[in-house]
């Protein structure tokens, strides 16, 4: 693992791991789901850059609903999946608007970027 990744601060949302103390990870903290987005909240607070999340639909989706998210940045696969997992779990309590698209060579991959913006229809 890259020694910037090792070394990085990272915050884990998870309600069944658990600090390891023979991780590779350095400088981790791991929260439960309940207190995520008052953390995430302290954190954006705080100095410092970007704050990113990886998968978990689930903490987006909370994020969100708690006005926490500046950007969403999806990547989209040229691939059915059947039912899959759905990005939103109702409609987003906001608005997105589009600011780039990316594509790469060959991959069939696709990143949409959005601002999110406070919901004009609510």
């Amino acid at each position: 693992m890259p020694e910037e990744v090792s070394t990085m601060r990272k915050l884990i949302v998870s309600d069944s791991l658990t600090p390891d103390p023979a991780s590779p990870w350095q400088n981790t903290r791991i929260i439960r789901r309940a207190d995520a987005h008052e953390q995430i909240a302290e954190l954006k607070r705080g100095p410092g850059r970007d704050i990113i999340v990886f998968g978990s639909h689930t903490l987006w989706n909370d994020l969100l609903a708690h006005g926490l998210v500046d950007e969403l940045h999806l990547k989209i696969g040229a691939r059915v999946l059947g039912d899959g997992t759905p990005a939103f779990e109702t409609r987003p309590p906001v608005s997105l608007r589009r600011l780039d698209t990316r594509t790469w060579d060959g991959s069939g991959l696709v990143l949409v970027q959005y601002a999110v913006e406070p919901d004009r229809a609510a």
